[in-house]
């Protein structure tokens, strides 16, 4: 199971597998998070953030990273970090206006990698310096939000997620700036 060269061509390595479990993991997260099954939700949650920190690890020490697998790595984050925010913006545990700076972060990273290719002159427009940071930020804030399916009542909890939001949506805006500073260019 060795990934050859550099053809964009994802294959089934170890590294690549782990990074797939999050996308078979996410529809129980959603059950979780649907059903009001709060324990359902935190473990496949921490199952999805261990196969998160895990996969670069295990690509490197196995000599299996490659771009594809790094490409598909920020796929299954981009699809894994915005179905959980639609899920609990439909669930009705954030508010409009929350999902609505979500939603920017969103519009922001797909406007610049879609519509626009991503580049312009040469220089990559998705990369940020607030970028990684955000992202980050993102799924801290969605562990914060799976947690809080277990322990509803907690005003600590309320607290910090509420702080984390505050922080994310700085990022977010900060983000996009400099995303459109870029473009103006």
């Amino acid at each position: 199971m060795e990934e050859r060269g550099n053809e964009g061509r994802v294959t089934l390595t170890i590294p690549n597998v782990l990074t797939l479990s999050r996308l078979v993991l996410l529809p129980v997260v959603i059950a979780g998070v649907a059903t009001d099954h709060g324990a359902l939700a935190v473990g496949a949650m921490a199952a999805i953030v261990l196969s998160d920190l895990a996969d670069g690890r295990v690509a490197r020490r196995l000599g299996q990273a490659s771009s594809a697998g790094s490409t598909l790595d920020s796929t299954v984050d981009f699809v894994l970090i915005y179905a959980l925010f639609i899920t609990f913006y439909a669930a009705g545990r954030i508010t409009t206006i929350q999902f609505a700076v979500l939603y920017l972060a969103m519009l922001t990273i797909l406007g610049v990698q879609l519509v626009l290719g991503g580049t312009v002159g040469g220089e990559v427009l998705g990369r940020t310096r607030l970028g990684k940071p955000t992202g980050a930020l993102q799924y801290l804030y969605l562990v914060l939000l799976v947690a809080g399916e277990v322990a509803r009542q907690s005003r600590p909890l309320a607290w910090v997620s509420n702080a984390v939001f505050v922080v994310l949506a700085v990022a977010i805006v900060l983000n996009t700036i400099e995303c459109l500073t870029r473009l103006r260019r």
